[in-house]
């Protein structure tokens, strides 16, 4: 992959996210205004069905991921062979099932009023996020067949059609319908992006052969479980707060959530464009050494390396002083626009610096995946989610207040992903001394902005934006000594050039 096209792929996939979650961004502010933290922490509950949902595949698309790069690589652009059709058809008829019996499963839910009856949202707005989560399984196909094909700017302009038109109605309408207006302007955008995306390459929407669809369900098993741990890593918290705190409470916490997830969309952006190309690049490798009849290094699984490590320094080099200086803007932000969820803002900080820590993984965590090594990463994926959900609920039982859960959810965090890292650097470092070096500047660069910030943030009167202002100036200034140390070598004035020629020059 020529260096324009990935920064331009995955600069184009992290600005469209991003622009996406700054729509999304003011419909959550907007929704909480009038909402209210009850109100608020009722919408974030019926959205673990959407997350939830989004694994009904029972890993199929994972396995899709993973087989459908080599099946239509040289094929041109927007075409699809059909080898990798009858790969399609038979993803879709596990998608299509694996859908249905999610719809069963939430009905049952539905019907005995657990947990949708305790938060008092009634029977109408969960059926319309099911009918979310079943659209956005639809999508996921698409995006994944659509990625296997390198159309990344027609996965980028889906998702920013659907966020612009799901959560601009969202916004018009959550004052006078509340959360069902929201959900209905959501399913219009999504509708929207699934004829853009179906109109980039006609992927098949007939069930294929069971057998085709099994063998990716096993392919891609280690990844779905992965990746289901993961989720389970990232709600637990939600659902302990359900178990045994209020609503209003997990209104509050939405706040750190919402800011949680900003953090890692950067580095899930440019992990997404990495995937294929590793995945590719790992079977690539594999066949030259079953052809040799050794362990062949094969010259593309070497570009993929060095991709993999770029980006890793970079992003973890970079993304702390963003997320330390808008920590500190926090507060006077919801004291002047959401004065009552100021409870919150603790909880935010710490979440924030939770998924600083985990978004140092998600590079590392996607090639080793990508690359052949999700058992050894499912094992330790389960153990740390079954120590994330020990520790928050333990926690959640005794003080059930947005500050201890975030806690607990940001050790959990970290120890997920201090443990991804160390794993990675087996297979991407030669020596000890690359494997400490590797982790040293994956996580002190986040220890070091995380802790200017929340210093700061102890000193002056914490709702002022003139307070702010001279914090984030001190907090910019704190950190040129870990930008300049650990931002040696990893080429972030090449980075630029890149970018700028990728706007001008076609690849």
């Amino acid at each position: 992959m020529h260096p324009r096209k990935f920064v331009r792929d995955a600069l184009g996939v992290a600005l469209s996210t991003y622009l996406a979650r700054v729509v999304l961004l003011v419909r959550g502010v907007v929704a909480a205004a009038v909402l209210g933290p009850r109100g608020y922490g009722g919408w974030n509950a019926l959205n673990l069905i959407v997350d939830y949902g989004s694994y009904a595949s029972c890993g199929a698309l994972q396995g899709l991921d993973l087989e459908l790069p080599a099946a239509v690589a040289g094929a041109p652009s927007a075409t699809v062979p059909e080898p990798a059709r009858r790969l399609l058809a038979g993803a879709w008829g596990v998608v299509v099932l694996g859908g249905l019996l999610f719809a069963a499963a939430v009905g049952i839910g539905i019907v005995t009023g657990r947990p949708v009856g305790t938060l008092a949202l009634g029977v109408r707005a969960p059926l319309l996020m099911l009918a979310a989560a079943l659209l956005q399984l639809v999508i996921q196909y698409h995006v994944s067949a659509l990625k296997a094909l390198g159309a990344f700017g027609a996965v980028s302009r889906a998702s920013a059609l659907q966020v612009l038109i799901g959560g601009g109605a969202g916004v018009a309408l959550v004052s006078r319908f509340g959360i069902e207006g929201m959900l209905w302007g959501w399913l219009t955008g999504t509708v929207f992006a699934l004829a853009l995306l179906q109109r980039q390459a006609r992927i098949p929407l007939l069930p294929g052969w069971p057998a085709t669809g099994w063998a990716l369900v096993r392919a891609g098993l280690p990844v779905f479980a992965f990746f289901t741990a993961s989720l389970v890593l990232r709600s637990v918290d939600r659902l302990a707060l359900i178990r045994y705190g209020t609503a209003a409470g997990l209104g509050q916490y939405s706040l750190g959530l919402m800011a949680a997830g900003l953090v890692l969309y950067l580095p899930e952006s440019a992990a997404s464009v990495l995937y294929p190309r590793v995945a590719a690049a790992a079977r690539a490798r594999v066949a030259a050494g079953v052809a040799a009849g050794a362990a062949a290094e094969e010259p593309g699984w070497a570009r993929a390396q060095l991709d993999v490590t770029r980006a890793q320094r970079a992003l973890t080099v970079t993304m702390p002083p963003i997320v330390a200086v808008a920590m500190v803007w926090a507060a006077p932000f919801v004291a002047t626009f959401l004065p009552a969820f100021r409870e919150g803002v603790p909880a935010l900080r710490l979440l924030a610096v939770g998924a600083l820590m985990l978004a140092a993984a998600t590079i590392p965590s996607y090639f080793l995946l990508g690359s052949g090594h999700a058992p050894r990463l499912l094992t330790f994926g389960i153990a740390a989610a079954a120590f994330n959900a020990a520790l928050v609920f333990a926690v959640a039982a005794r003080a059930p207040h947005p500050v201890p859960v975030a806690l607990a959810s940001a050790i959990g965090y970290t120890v997920f992903g201090l443990g991804l890292v160390a794993l990675a650097t087996r297979e991407l470092c030669a020596s000890g001394a690359e494997r400490r070096a590797f982790l040293v500047a994956s996580f002190v660069p986040a220890v070091w902005g995380a802790g200017l910030a929340l210093a700061s943030c102890r000193v002056g009167p914490e709702s002022s934006w003139a307070a702010a202002l001279a914090r984030s100036l001190a907090v910019a200034a704190g950190y040129l000594p870990a930008l300049w140390w650990f931002g040696r070598g990893v080429g972030l004035k090449r980075l630029a050039r890149e970018w700028v020629l990728a706007r001008l020059v076609p690849v």
